[in-house]
């Protein structure tokens, strides 16, 4: 058949094995290059600083763990401001003031206490929560960055 290409599995277990020895006898045969006199100063050593190539990931790391920790410091804080302006200045909530409960009439101030009441609890419930966990991510940030800026000098 024209344009069609049956490979076997053997065929192609052939062909690594040929194109692997071909690689090694390629890098056996290879000859030493011919210096230029012109390039023989760079080919010494020199007490040029090595600069490496590719990924550092010790520093990677650091700098991510660093961001991740801060940017939920910056978040925990917003929180602790918004928890902290519902305790100040709870929100009363909707009272429907026609609503009854099993036939009886409530007063609509008690509900309204009520929620003010349970607006309160869940502030100082995330309060607490937002105090834990800057708790938790101030040493870790700052544990990292004096990490980073140690291998930054």
């Amino acid at each position: 058949m024209r344009g069609s290409c049956h490979i076997t599995d053997k065929e192609l277990q052939e062909y690594y094995q040929v194109m692997a020895t071909t690689a090694k006898k390629s890098s056996a045969k290879k000859s030493p290059a011919k210096t230029n006199p012109a390039k023989k100063g760079i080919s010494q050593k020199s007490n040029a600083p090595v600069v490496h190539t590719g990924v550092d990931w010790r520093s990677l790391y650091l700098y991510a763990i660093s961001l991740i920790t801060l940017l939920i410091c910056i978040f925990t804080v917003i929180n602790l401001i918004n928890r902290g302006l519902d305790l100040i200045v709870p929100d009363p909530g909707y009272v429907d003031p026609y609503a009854a409960q099993n036939g009886t009439k409530v007063d609509p101030e008690v509900i309204k206490q009520a929620n003010i009441d349970q607006s309160r609890r869940s502030a100082i419930r995330g309060i607490t929560s937002s105090v834990v966990t800057l708790l938790v991510t101030v040493p870790v940030y700052l544990y990292h960055w004096r990490l980073v800026r140690k291998t930054a000098s």
